[in-house]
């Protein structure tokens, strides 16, 4: 009789101050538990002294070794950046050296090794890109013009990225009677844009104003070259930052040109270029 008085007073008591304490009768929630019994009789605990506490609030808000947790869980382990402290720890069975705590699309979470991801794009159509075509000149002033659409592509989703561009240029003389001379030069320029792109060889487009800082990839090609049929290559590897501060996928296409010339008549074009070569390829790694 006497244990069913003493809980009906504590069920009283609890209820009239919403709040229970364990080894405190000052709980700063409506659930305490003060592992050390070390906390004052009113007022806030220390943060040394919270560092063996165990709150819940009314808000729902769980904290351990925190008397005013912010989250949903929020754990202080008293670690210092000279001196840290793990604050939890996961065995699940997967749990090994160096292996990182990933969900899946419900919000589980587990231990998994992190590879770095790849995102692969799309090389598609080229087109051919004439050395004596002054549509194709390069202008600082005016980044708008030059600059002529593959259909090769990527898409991005929100955030930042490092997009990696390898692109054959195949040089080669339609007429065969004339070539580039130990003295001819040009230099191509290739870049990204998120405008829409119509067809292969369309534009001119600007580069995207995603990027960040770097705005372009190029390379120089030098003569001599063979006359006739018979073709000189060069590449263009490289890298581009971009960050898509959008809320969307965007999709980020390849285009060309930007030339500079060692003359305004030189022979000759660029064959396919963007398009279906074995050496191309664009793919994309998300950053911090």
């Amino acid at each position: 009789m006497k244990k069913i008085v003493v809980i009906i007073s504590m069920i009283i008591l609890n209820s009239a101050y919403s709040q229970v304490g364990i080894n405190t009768q000052n709980p700063r929630g409506i659930f305490h538990i003060d592992g050390n019994k070390n906390n004052p009789s009113t007022g806030d605990p220390s943060a040394s002294q919270q560092k063996d506490d165990f709150i819940v609030l009314s808000s729902g808000n769980v904290g351990i070794g925190t008397a005013t947790p912010s989250r949903k869980l929020e754990i202080n382990s008293g670690g210092t950046a000279g001196n840290p402290i793990d604050g939890f720890r996961l065995t699940d069975g997967r749990q090994a050296k160096n292996k990182a705590l990933i969900s899946d699309e419900n919000g589980s979470a587990h231990w998994e090794y992190i590879a770095l991801k790849s995102y692969k794009g799309n090389i598609a159509d080229g087109f051919d890109l004439s050395l004596n075509n002054s549509s194709y000149n390069f202008n600082s002033s005016d980044l708008s013009t030059g600059f002529y659409a593959t259909t090769s592509y990527i898409d991005l989703a929100p955030g930042n990225w490092q997009v990696n561009i390898s692109l054959l240029l195949a040089y080669d003389n339609i007429s065969g009677t004339s070539t580039l001379t130990r003295d001819d030069w040009f230099w191509t320029r290739v870049t990204l844009t998120d405008a829409p792109v119509s067809a292969k060889g369309s534009g001119p487009y600007a580069p995207t104003a995603d990027l960040d800082e770097t705005k372009f990839l190029g390379n120089i090609f030098n003569g001599p070259a063979p006359t006739g049929g018979v073709p000189k290559y060069a590449m263009i590897n490289g890298a581009l930052m971009l960050n898509n501060s959008s809320s969307n996928t965007k999709r980020y296409y390849i285009i060309i040109g930007g030339v500079t010339r060692s003359s305004a008549g030189l022979p000759g074009r660029l064959k396919n270029v963007g398009g279906m070569w074995g050496e191309n390829v664009i793919s994309a790694f998300a950053v911090q």
